[in-house]
């Protein structure tokens, strides 16, 4: 095929100039929304929360094989969406594949002394999930458990309360930067508004009462979670709220992401965590119960 003299020159300007691949991520980042955000004050008190769900063995290099996230909840569970655990047949993967990286806010990166490799012991998962995809939450008991003075590792709190409709909550997570983009290194964050379940109802299709969707739903500004992003937690300071499961809103510009609500499962979470050995304290159990159970109360009577 002929070209003319002066396309040649530009083409072969453009491979050399490195501009070509410039072009093309331009190209792909219109999908983008908004960015994540990074800041210091994320980067060192919130990301320590935080887990990366990974395969056992990396691909090239240290943290290129990280496919979700997970939150602390104790020294020996961490909490995660159904489907970062279970294979597309609803079958958990085994824990021989799978290991969990605490104390790594910059995935790619190992901090001596303090970036921890964990086995997992067992994986919980509730009946309705392997039913009917509802439900897409998960427990993941560690090989052992998280040493408590480790700067880079923290355990988040159990709600006391339903989240607040209209409320900013905060996601943190290695998702893509934009739909079809690329993981980033460090854990980056966005701020999301929770939507009133009459809202999520209306936009979304088998929308049920134990998810959550949230988005800013404004055409220029919104942010959404991307894949990457699945298993992270919907946060307000140190209490969990939600769990990426569903990144419908990365790409579009009204569409809500959905997360599934800690505060309706509440009661799974603490049957699991206590039958099976888990450190949560004493007066953070009580509490979370009595506030289940006024919660329930209130139904009833109303």
């Amino acid at each position: 095929m002929w070209f003319p003299p002066v396309l040649k020159l530009l083409v072969l300007w453009l491979l050399a100039s490195g501009s070509c691949t410039s072009l093309q991520a331009n190209v792909r980042r219109v999908k983008r929304l908004s960015s994540p955000e990074f800041n210091t004050e994320t980067y060192t008190k919130l990301t320590k929360y935080v887990v990366s769900f990974r395969s056992r063995t990396p691909v090239k290099h240290f943290g290129d094989n990280h496919y979700c996230g997970g939150s602390i909840i104790s020294p020996v569970f961490v909490l995660t969406a159904a489907s970062c655990v279970m294979d597309e047949r609803k079958i958990p993967h085994s824990n021989r594949v799978l290991q969990i990286v605490a104390g790594a806010p910059d995935r790619l990166r190992v901090l001596r002394g303090m970036t921890i490799n964990i086995p997992i012991r067992k994986i919980f998962v509730p009946v309705n999930y392997t039913l009917n995809h509802t439900y897409n939450i998960a427990l993941v008991k560690l090989g052992f458990s998280l040493p408590s003075k480790n700067p880079h590792i923290g355990i988040l709190e159990l709600p006391t309360s339903p989240p607040i409709p209209g409320q900013l909550y905060r996601v943190l997570g290695w998702g893509r930067m934009y739909a079809g983009g690329f993981l980033p290194a460090k854990i980056l964050y966005i701020d999301v508004r929770l939507q009133t379940e009459k809202t999520c109802s209306s936009l979304l299709e088998n929308y049920e009462p134990e998810m959550l969707c949230a988005g800013q739903m404004n055409a220029t500004l919104d942010q959404h979670p991307c894949p990457g992003d699945t298993g992270g937690p919907l946060m307000d300071n140190t209490t969990i709220y939600g769990i990426v499961i569903y990144s419908l809103g990365c790409g579009h510009k009204r569409i809500p992401s959905v997360y599934t609500n800690v505060w309706y499962h509440l009661n799974w979470i603490i049957a699991i965590t206590k039958r099976n050995g888990s450190t949560l304290t004493r007066n953070r159990l009580l509490l979370s119960l009595l506030n289940a159970i006024i919660a329930l109360c209130s139904k009833m009577v109303y």
